[in-house]
């Protein structure tokens, strides 16, 4: 059960991610399995580096947001509030994300064409809302959406990464147009899953131990804080084509520039809400003591949850499309706390809101042509929003 050193792919490693389903031109995608898209398999072909379409593990993108609200967008320029969103560890280098979807949620948008933003809006039209298939005990997985992040490691010998659970990954830097290998660890997960008792979704979110200190001054870990330095220093950073900006020690604060201008240096982060301790924590506490028992050489003693929501009473599916946002129940929403934020996946938000805030805002994917439709509920994924569509349509009418 993952020991120190193991790089096999965990289950939903094996999803699709999201750029392989949402391909350009709303073409259909690649057949269950693959995990390159054809555009950056072409780019490995390019550099001549050694790709398995069913086993390379690719990440593009430097910012969460970018997968969240901006897909297709240069990700170094895709941060909310049109800043950048990047995060630095402390280790110099930057978190990468990914969003995988499982053979459900593939499935789903096949069987409907939903890979096409213009066969999205065709049902709009048609009266047909946009219901991901749920989960059944016993039966039917459901939808599953999974972000992860993942930062690089720097020395692998070091004893440090037999904490994490690592994964051999090509990574593309859009500052220099090229592909290269590394080898990252797991230090952030959501997980979404729509079922027959929750269609509202159950939200789950995960992180290491060593992100950040906690909020009940424990003592720090053996290797230190992954974006977190109690000798914090401000670093001045200089930018290709002149001038110089300063990251500071403020906690939490989003970086003056782009990946595109400068290489990543460390961010200042700190945890604004403690984990559930009504809930979660005793779950981590028996959780990790039987992992230590039963499996004493398995990294995931080194995780922990961070909260789950999900809804105290059934809030069905829409029977006609609607206009986002859901006119979601939040009070029937529980969670051990009252705003739940994962540090490494919303490191500058997490005094705002908490998950179902803005994914109740999820929307089909937009279309010039049909702009009406655009604002039409996407059933709590902003993943159905990155499909595109065939540039021969479009033209607004």
């Amino acid at each position: 059960m993952a020991p120190p050193g193991d790089i096999t792919p965990v289950s939903w490693e094996t999803y699709m991610p999201i750029d392989v389903l949402f391909q350009p031109g709303g073409v259909p995608p690649s057949s269950w399995g693959t995990l390159v898209s054809p555009q950056y398999a072409a780019k490995f072909k390019t550099q001549r580096l050694l790709m398995n379409p069913g086993k390379t593990k690719l990440l593009t993108f430097t910012t969460k947001f970018a997968l969240d609200t901006t897909f297709g967008l240069d990700p170094d320029q895709a941060a909310p509030f049109g800043k950048p969103n990047w995060l630095g560890a402390q280790n110099n280098t930057n978190v990468w994300y990914e969003i995988k979807l499982n053979k459900d949620y593939y499935d789903f948008v096949i069987k409907n064409g939903y890979y096409n933003a213009v066969t999205q809006h065709d049902s709009a039209k048609n009266g047909v809302p946009l219901n991901f298939p749920q989960g059944v005990y016993n039966g039917a997985v459901g939808a599953i959406e999974v972000k992860a992040a993942w930062m690089e490691v720097d020395s692998i010998n070091s004893p440090k990464w037999q904490r994490y659970k690592l994964s051999q990954a090509t990574v593309f830097d859009s500052a220099t147009g090229k592909l290269r290998e590394t080898t990252v660890a797991l230090v952030g997960l959501h997980i979404l899953h729509k079922t027959q008792n929750q269609p509202t979704w159950v939200w789950a979110t995960f992180e290491q131990v060593d992100n950040v200190p906690g909020t009940n001054n424990q003592d720090p870990p053996p290797y230190g804080y992954n974006f977190n330095s109690a000798n914090c220093i401000p670093r001045k950073v200089n930018l290709k084509g002149g001038g110089t900006v300063t990251v500071g020690c403020t906690p939490n604060t989003s970086p003056p520039y782009y990946l595109s201008q400068a290489k990543p240096v460390p961010i200042q982060l700190t945890r604004l809400n403690p984990i559930d301790p009504t809930d979660a924590v005793p779950i981590n506490d028996s959780m990790q003591n039987n992992i230590r028992k039963f499996y004493p050489q398995s990294v995931f003693q080194y995780y922990e949850l961070v909260d789950v929501i999900w809804s105290q009473t059934l809030q069905p599916d829409k029977t006609t499309p609607i206009q986002a946002p859901f006119p979601l129940n939040t009070s029937a929403m529980l969670s051990g706390a009252h705003i739940v934020a994962n540090t490494i996946l919303e490191s500058y938000v997490q005094n705002t809101n908490t998950c179902y805030s803005c994914h109740k805002y999820s929307t089909i994917a937009s279309y010039p042509a049909d702009s009406v439709n655009n604002n039409i509920f996407g059933d709590f994924s902003f993943a159905i929003s990155a499909a595109q569509y065939p540039l021969s349509k479009a033209k607004k009418k």
